[in-house]
């Protein structure tokens, strides 16, 4: 588990149709930053038409690809800088742009500048910037990845319950209820997942989902930073991306599940509260 994997999400009202359009604003921003690298490699499978499509990846400069999205009319992306745990991933596709950072470098700061800039040129939900292995842990469902040691002892408390094979072929499976936990996601459309995270930027279609409004989101007491834009508004309430459900960080995230979904959390399950002293999880997210 690398703990310098970040993930960026950034889910669209509409998915942009302009898809050469976002990559050059993908290419500029990658650039200005002194991030764009030499060569891609351009998965032949997302965006194509079947008949176009292969398993080999293109290995292409960003100019080449802004070719190929306008020669194939492309309808989504996907490229990576190769599979190493320096590499960088993106993925445009069903109204959503996704991003995995494996090197911290300059991704944070990076990824700030580009979201605002994409969020005035698109029309937005919403963009988090959620911790991946902490992202990973609060959202697992399977007891094999316990078994596995991948995310350190399992916590006693968690409740389990088992779900069918939908086609009613297979046995199975039995998985954790994850629903309180302070870190979980939470599908709040077909189209948009929303994060509990240090930073969000929040558009102006995010409200319909919410149980608060815009206004009384922004009067809340607990926020580092915010600001008000014609196109989203930005709420920060922790210096660094999380890393635990427990201490403050777990009462600040209890905090936006309150104020947004009026839902409440809890660490350890089965607690009924948010722990003062850090419990469980992997070794690597357990301080020093």
């Amino acid at each position: 588990m690398n703990p310098q994997a970040y993930l960026l999400n950034i889910t669209f009202s509409q998915m942009p149709t302009d898809v050469g359009s976002f990559w050059e604003a993908l290419c500029q921003c990658l650039k200005e930053q002194q991030e764009l690298p030499e060569v891609f490699r351009l998965s032949q499978l997302a965006g194509h038409e079947r008949s176009q499509q292969s398993e080999e990846d293109l290995r292409l400069a960003p100019a080449e690809i802004a070719q190929i999205i306008l020669a194939r009319r492309l309808a989504a992306f996907s490229v990576n800088t190769g599979y190493t745990e320096t590499s960088v991933a993106y993925l445009l596709h069903q109204n959503s742009f996704h991003c995995r950072v494996e090197n911290n470098g300059k991704s944070v700061a990076l990824w700030r500048v580009f979201v605002e800039q994409i969020s005035t040129r698109f029309p937005t939900i919403g963009s988090w910037m959620p911790f991946g292995p902490y992202q990973g842990w609060q959202n697992v469902r399977s007891p094999d990845s316990y078994k596995r040691g991948t995310y350190g002892p399992l916590p006693p408390g968690f409740k389990t319950r088992y779900e069918p094979d939908k086609y009613g072929i297979g046995p199975g499976q039995t998985l954790f209820e994850n629903v309180i936990n302070p870190g979980r996601s939470k599908v709040v459309d077909h189209r948009c997942v929303f994060y509990p995270t240090a930073e969000m930027w929040l558009g102006p279609h995010f409200w319909q989902y919410a149980k608060c409004t815009k206004e009384e989101a922004l009067a809340a007491d607990f926020w580092l930073e915010t600001r008000e834009t014609a196109h989203f508004s930005y709420f920060r309430c922790w210096p660094t991306a999380f890393t635990r459900p427990d201490g403050e960080q777990g009462r600040v995230q209890q905090r936006l599940w309150r104020l947004f979904f009026h839902e409440d959390c809890e660490w350890p399950p089965g607690s009924g509260s948010i722990c003062d002293e850090p419990m469980y999880g992997p070794p690597e997210l357990m301080p020093p």
